[in-house]
């Protein structure tokens, strides 16, 4: 990914807490939720709302076990069928 491009990392706590942390060019930002399931979903609908991000599922350890790019289209060009 480009540089500036916004990042998502999901990652699991030692107590069980699940978190999304978004850093971004102009925003850092986290958030919390009990299961994985809504970590994901909200890393994905932030990643969907946004014109070019990356969303990443970090390990215990710190790797990345699974990173996916979001790239959506400039509003004006999207083609209607």
């Amino acid at each position: 990914m480009k540089p500036g491009v916004p990042l998502l990392s999901v990652a699991r706590s030692r107590d069980g807490v699940w978190s999304v942390n978004e850093r971004g060019p102009d925003r850092v930002a986290i958030a919390y939720f009990p299961s994985q399931w809504g970590a994901m979903r909200h890393a994905v609908r932030v990643a969907r709302a946004k014109r070019r991000c990356r969303v990443a599922v970090l390990a215990a350890d710190g790797a990345v076990r699974l990173a996916r790019d979001y790239d959506s289209p400039a509003p004006g060009r999207v083609e209607t069928p």
